[in-house]
């Protein structure tokens, strides 16, 4: 599989609970200098996360209910990184800086997104693709295939949540 969009993927009742809480003004995102580790770019303007589940370890668990729906969803046997991820509101369309997450073997990487704006994922796959971010959308695809977040200019914030696992 080189990749799948999967539309509607949670129940829609769920959907926007999830959305209601994960947008709560209350939630401690932390600030990541880079999107992309390593670089030194001044375009990077980084981004906020909050982390579910990395280092064999998990945080802010009560969002578990939705994130184990997903992660069944995905028949994901092994996780190895569960966050959400916060980018606010840009002027200009941003550089791309492209990246994989993992160099495993059969490893995938999930984006789900939270809300729909006119951001969104960029794959490098012989030629680019470029995956709208629309709300209680999945996008699935080999870890080894670089990517690229494409962030928003019309939405305060665009929030996704992102999954390696196996």
């Amino acid at each position: 599989m080189n990749h799948k969009v999967i539309d509607n993927f949670l129940d829609k009742e769920i959907f926007n609970k999830f959305k209601i809480d994960i947008f709560d003004k209350r939630i401690p995102w932390y600030y990541r200098e880079r999107q992309v580790l390593n670089n030194e770019h001044e375009d990077d303007i980084g981004y906020y996360t909050l982390n579910f589940f990395s280092y064999l370890k998990s945080d802010f668990t009560n969002f578990n209910p939705y994130l184990d729906l997903i992660y069944e969803k995905l028949k994901c046997k092994s996780l190895l990184e569960s966050r959400a991820n916060s980018v606010l509101k840009i002027t200009k369309k941003n550089k791309l800086f492209f990246h994989t997450d993992y160099e495993y073997k059969d490893c995938k990487t999930a984006i789900f997104y939270m809300n729909t704006n006119n951001g969104g994922t960029v794959l490098n796959k012989n030629k680019l693709l470029r995956i709208n971010s629309v709300e209680n959308r999945m996008l699935i695809f080999d870890c080894k295939i670089k990517h690229a977040a494409e962030i928003q200019t019309d939405v305060k914030r665009r929030i996704v949540i992102n999954i390696n696992y196996f």
